[in-house]
């Protein structure tokens, strides 16, 4: 058994973003002391914060889910990790399996718990944490910029397969929302085919501006803003609000499939007859106003390998890299131009407050 007090960023909901001293203790056999290496933050953080998601927990947490360390007893070898964000009977050692994990949908697990979200649970923004072997992902092959990509990268690619979309056919696709899962999307099914026509539709005008850069070499990728019309037999929300749905029906042609890869801010947005929130958390599939709505949530243990092994071929994915911060306290910002940004308290709490909107996504080096 052993204790240890870190450095670490709490979050309390609507309230507060502040650096404190953090007390870890290892428990059970099944767990180990990790030294984080590089964090990032999610939406999903952001959105916890301002709790613009679709529940009102306003419990203190110490974010950080998309996450790569060292354990700390691999003196001889360092194999570096990926924190899985996603606890559920499987990863526990559960005695009692829900109906889900015994189906091998272990992503929609009834007793889900969420690290860097749900209180008291693992996460990266400290400098070192206890976390069960089970919720641990070998990267060794992977560097410290490609690393943190594998959760989400596992989650895009696992809406793709529930999609059956037939990548040998060139497309046009829309994808609403320029953030880093947008991004994600966008490179993934380049990546697969080249000759596939991508737009992404995005309303914020500085975020259109970054997403120039990070696309520059890729001349069949266009960004574009809100005023876009052209329809497409596929379409992706990536973005999470009740007006990205609505825009990306729009943008489906009849008998299109729209993928609803997010969730909404709104607690109470209802799509008519139909909750698109169901359909994505519960990962439906259902033909309304005529067209097919796709419901991905999540990651399963084959969408993570698949991942990795995308991974290692897929230097692209630096793109979404607009910014890097050595140290988790620390108030500069390198931009990819090399331009040291300055701000008058740590960028990672900007960050989580939503102010950096300028950027796609930051990278949190641990080591000054």
């Amino acid at each position: 058994m052993k204790n240890l007090t870190v450095r670490a960023l709490l979050i309390e909901p609507l309230n507060d973003v502040r650096f404190i001293d953090y007390d870890i203790k290892q428990a059970h056999s099944n767990e180990e002391i990790v030294t984080w290496e590089t964090t990032s933050v999610c939406n999903s953080e952001r959105r916890r914060y301002s709790l613009t998601k679709s529940h009102n927990d306003r419990k203190s947490f110490i974010g950080g889910h998309e996450a790569v360390g060292f354990i700390e007893t691999d003196q001889y070898i360092k194999r570096r990790y990926a924190l899985l964000p996603h606890s559920n009977c499987i990863t526990r050692g559960d005695t009692i399996v829900c109906e889900y994990c015994r189906s091998n949908q272990e992503n929609l697990c009834k007793n889900m718990s969420h690290a860097g979200l749900d209180k008291n649970t693992p996460s990266g923004f400290c400098e070192k944490n206890v976390v069960q072997k089970s919720q641990l992902f070998d990267v060794t092959e992977l560097n410290n910029k490609l690393a943190p990509f594998l959760e989400p990268l596992s989650c895009v690619i696992r809406s793709w397969s529930l999609a059956k979309i037939n990548f040998k056919m060139s497309s046009s696709i829309n994808i609403i929302g320029g953030g880093p899962i947008g991004c994600l999307h966008a490179f993934y099914i380049n990546k697969a085919n080249r000759n596939n026509n991508i737009f992404i539709i995005e309303s914020s005008k500085e975020r259109r501006l970054a997403l120039e850069i990070v696309f520059n070499e890729f001349e069949n990728i266009k960004i574009v803003d809100d005023g876009y019309k052209n329809k497409s037999l596929i379409s992706v929300m990536a973005a999470s609000s009740s007006s990205s749905y609505k825009k990306a029906k729009l943008l489906t042609k009849k008998d299109g499939t729209l993928i609803l890869f997010s969730g909404f801010d709104q607690n109470n947005f209802k799509g008519g007859k139909i909750d698109p929130e169901i359909i994505h958390r519960k990962e439906l599939r259902f033909y309304h106003e005529g067209i097919f709505l796709v419901g991905s949530s999540g990651y399963t243990k084959e969408n993570l390998i698949k991942a990795k092994l995308e991974l290692l071929d897929f230097n692209e994915c630096k793109n979404i890299i607009t910014g890097e911060v050595n140290g988790l306290e620390s108030n500069e910002l390198i931009r990819s131009d090399g331009v040291i940004e300055k701000f008058d308290e740590p960028v990672l709490i900007n960050d989580i407050k939503g102010k950096l909107s300028n950027h796609i996504k930051i990278h949190y080096h641990h080591t000054a």
